[in-house]
């Protein structure tokens, strides 16, 4: 972005989840993936690593139904975003950082972000402008919006039975909520209650990605 630009904060906040929406949709065109975040404070940062993966056992799979192989990567194809577009699509007071994630086993990207939670701009943020996937933190309860999905197949059962073994696990260190009540996870119709492990310092979350993909309304993981 120019220097001389400026955009509106809730412009700049719409724009995130625009982009978010479009890498996971990438993602899940591509085939079966999973989302890894980790929560963490220090001091009054909060810490959030986000990573989104998909195997390549996927890639080897298709070339292999089709009868040929390609010298191609197919991840190249994740991984046509503009870094600074989505960086700068983030409130100012958000710091965030974008990496390519390519291994052996799958491929992705990762994305690593901090806030002061004592911030003006981060007190103002509401469930209902929210970035997708960054949690507000306060009064003993997480909140994590999920962006919605295409109004026209959202519903549908074969994209929800594809994605029945995709997972959205998430880790929170207990410095960030001490104890945990509860854990629901909401669209327009339904809500659903999810378990979670309780360790000495963490407590691991485990969504079925199938309940988001399911639903063409926006989701939301509340955490008591």
């Amino acid at each position: 972005m120019n220097k001389k630009e400026k955009s509106h904060p809730v412009s700049k906040k719409k724009q995130t989840v625009g982009i978010i929406v479009f890498s996971i949709m990438i993602l899940l065109l591509t085939g079966c993936f999973n989302i890894t975040q980790h929560i963490s404070k220090e001091g009054n940062d909060l810490n959030v690593f986000i990573k989104f993966a998909v195997s390549k056992s996927i890639f080897e799979m298709s070339s292999s139904m089709g009868g040929k192989k390609s010298d191609d990567n197919p991840c190249e194809d994740i991984f046509k975003y503009n870094e600074e577009s989505i960086i700068n699509g983030f409130p100012k007071n958000i710091k965030a950082r974008f990496v390519k994630a390519d291994n052996d086993l799958e491929c992705g990207y990762e994305m690593y972000m901090s806030v002061d939670v004592k911030s003006k701009d981060y007190k103002k943020l509401k469930r209902s402008n929210a970035p997708a996937l960054f949690p507000l933190v306060g009064d003993g309860e997480i909140y994590i919006k999920f962006p919605q999905g295409e109004e026209d197949g959202g519903g549908d059962q074969m994209s929800a039975a594809f994605m029945s073994t995709a997972l959205y696990r998430l880790t929170v260190n207990r410095n960030v909520i001490d104890e945990i009540e509860s854990v629901t996870f909401k669209n327009a119709d339904e809500s659903y209650d999810i378990s979670y492990i309780e360790l000495p310092d963490i407590f691991i979350i485990e969504v079925p990605l199938a309940y988001w993909i399911a639903s063409s309304s926006t989701c939301e993981l509340i955490i008591k």
